[in-house]
């Protein structure tokens, strides 16, 4: 039987649901809308430090479907839903069974639209999951979140005759399997890799992944960027997205609101064709930084502005601030990394 259990933020406000947790947890709240690929969140290495709120009112109807994860582990801290509906298909294990086995602290019972409600109204918010409703102690985890979830070593994935350089800030395997579904060999880099590795590697494209936390803090990585372009075709997402920028002379910053969730709408500037894509990033890149970058905008969101993408006008780079493999929602994005793959073919050929 759960027990009574307290999520306590920083500013005094305690939530009374129910859970287990084998040692009190603290990290940053967000939100996110969507209303499946649960396991898929909770698996990216994007939410490493924080503890991830459902805003869906029913969440673990389908249970687990461990072939599609985004990590090698679940990356969150915790999670916060409403109610759990859990029917027994013997299909898949259970939302509830797979967290207990993990030991990861699932809390239901909890008004999520009022919490989130709380969330919005702060620039950051920081939680505590303890069986007293004690107040957590706010720390910047941002020095250490990336080099937890990066890749150790260079790991190999498929095989095909154009090879990406992939840098690991967290990266989603829906990254790595859109890869391989376009018949390319993947290396994957850690993030500790030099431009000059990845360069000798002999790889034909390097893509920039997704990550946690602020890039700012990101200096060597950001370095390394800045001495790849021009060498090869560069592609960006999400926090690759935001070093591009920083790689090119840009700053980031943090928004007000973060964008999480499977259904938000952005505009392709090229196009004109509107796309509803997933996200999930906290920073963003300043576009009253990008005057002398080299740097365009290339899509944004349509609900307050921001910058979805980008794409240099010297270099063959662009990047998207968005999810194109979109695992477990709409895929209106994914011709995105086929122009990659056509981008890097063209270069090899005129090599």
């Amino acid at each position: 039987m759960k027990k009574e259990i307290y999520l306590t933020l920083t500013d005094g406000t305690v939530y009374k649901g129910y859970g287990e947790t084998e040692t009190p947890i603290e990290g940053e709240l967000v939100f996110t809308t969507a209303s499946c690929g649960y396991p898929q969140i909770l698996t990216d290495p994007c939410h490493n430090g924080q503890i991830v709120v459902f805003a869906f009112p029913s969440v673990g109807i389908y249970g687990i479907d461990s072939e599609n994860l985004e990590g090698r582990r679940i990356m969150a801290r915790a999670a916060v839903v409403s109610s759990l509906d859990e029917p027994k298909n013997g299909r898949f294990e259970s939302l509830s069974d797979w967290s207990k086995k993990n030991s990861f602290p699932l809390i239901s019972g909890i008004d999520t639209r009022q919490l989130i409600l709380k969330i919005r109204k702060h620039d950051s918010i920081t939680a505590r999951i303890d069986f007293e409703p004690n107040k957590p102690v706010a720390a910047d985890l941002n020095d250490t979140l990336v080099s937890e979830v990066s890749c150790k070593e260079v790991m190999t994935y498929g095989e095909g005759s154009l090879t990406v350089a992939l840098i690991d800030y967290g990266v989603k395997e829906s990254m790595i399997r859109s890869m391989t579904e376009r018949k390319c060999r993947v290396l994957r880099f850690p993030n500790t890799a030099s431009a000059e590795e990845i360069l000798a590697s002999g790889a034909d494209g390097i893509m920039l992944s997704s990550g946690p936390g602020d890039p700012a803090v990101l200096t060597f990585e950001t370095e390394q960027i800045s001495k790849l372009l021009g060498k090869k075709t560069i592609m960006g997402v999400c926090m690759g997205n935001e070093l591009l920028a920083r790689a090119c002379g840009a700053s980031t910053k943090k928004m007000p609101f973060s964008h999480t969730g499977g259904n938000l709408p952005v505009v392709d500037l090229a196009t004109g064709s509107g796309l509803v894509t997933a996200q999930n990033h906290r920073y963003a890149v300043d576009e009253s930084t990008l005057s002398g970058t080299g740097l365009e905008v290339a899509y944004r969101h349509l609900g307050d502005g921001t910058i979805e993408g980008l794409t240099h006008i010297r270099y063959d780079a662009f990047s998207v601030q968005f999810h194109p493999e979109a695992a477990g929602w709409r895929e209106d994005a994914s011709y995105i990394y086929d122009n990659f793959v056509t981008r890097m073919q063209a270069a090899k050929e005129m090599a």
